[in-house]
């Protein structure tokens, strides 16, 4: 193979020009890909009792609200049940 592109520059054109082209088509059959499925986005930060024990700092530690929106918060997360 190495005596023909030597001896033939159209040949070495024409194997260039078929590599392009096979990877030209081998590209274009891929396609595009499947759309991903959206998923529900939560808001972040979670609910306005969560927001405003979270802005509280360390007082909401003593605050019975914060720990009722807390225990909510973990049943939602870890499902039915209070595991903590």
């Amino acid at each position: 193979m190495r005596a023909l592109f030597r001896r033939d520059p159209l040949g070495v054109a024409t194997f260039v020009l078929a590599v392009v082209a096979i990877g030209a088509a081998l590209l274009a059959s891929r396609g595009a890909p499947p759309p991903k499925p959206e998923t529900p986005r939560v808001a972040p930060g979670g609910s306005a009792e969560l927001i405003r024990c979270r802005n509280l700092g360390e007082a909401a530690g003593a605050d019975p609200a914060c720990h009722a929106a807390w225990a909510d918060s973990r049943r939602r997360f870890f499902g039915a049940g209070d595991r903590l």
